[in-house]
């Protein structure tokens, strides 16, 4: 995190008319869900077609919050609440929105806690089905 954002790393940038594929990975409560929504607002004011992913199938509530948020910014929402298995949810949701030629497709992930080796592992497997920019 530190390299990419030095000053002679430049962060990746979205490209037009490409599916820009963006995880949210961090600590549980820290915020992923309502930042995804907020970069999701961001890109959808300039004119991007952006799609979010709800593979936050850890917490309770998670599902409900990203769908009304998402509904809040007119923003197309891809979750399945009858899915336990946030690997497929979010292969299926990035596949879904890139069929449709989305340009951002954001993924929101379960959070993180430093003991929950399990959740690591989740996230290694959603980054390698998902391939995020």
């Amino acid at each position: 995190m530190t390299n990419m954002l030095s000053s002679k790393n430049k962060a990746p940038e979205m490209v037009k008319g490409k599916s820009n594929v963006v995880m949210f990975v961090g600590l549980q409560g820290s915020g992923k869900t309502t930042t995804c929504t907020k970069f999701a607002y961001h890109y959808i004011k300039k004119g991007w077609r952006v799609g979010l992913v709800g593979a936050d199938t850890f917490r309770a509530g998670a599902f409900e919050q990203l769908k009304q948020n998402s509904a809040k910014i007119k923003c197309p929402f891809f979750g399945n609440r009858n899915e336990t298995d946030p690997v497929k949810i979010a292969e299926e949701g990035v596949a879904f929105f890139r069929k449709q030629k989305y340009e951002i497709i954001i993924v929101d992930t379960s959070g993180r806690h430093k003991q929950e080796t399990a959740l690591f592992d989740e996230m290694k497997q959603v980054q390698a089905v998902t391939k995020p920019d």
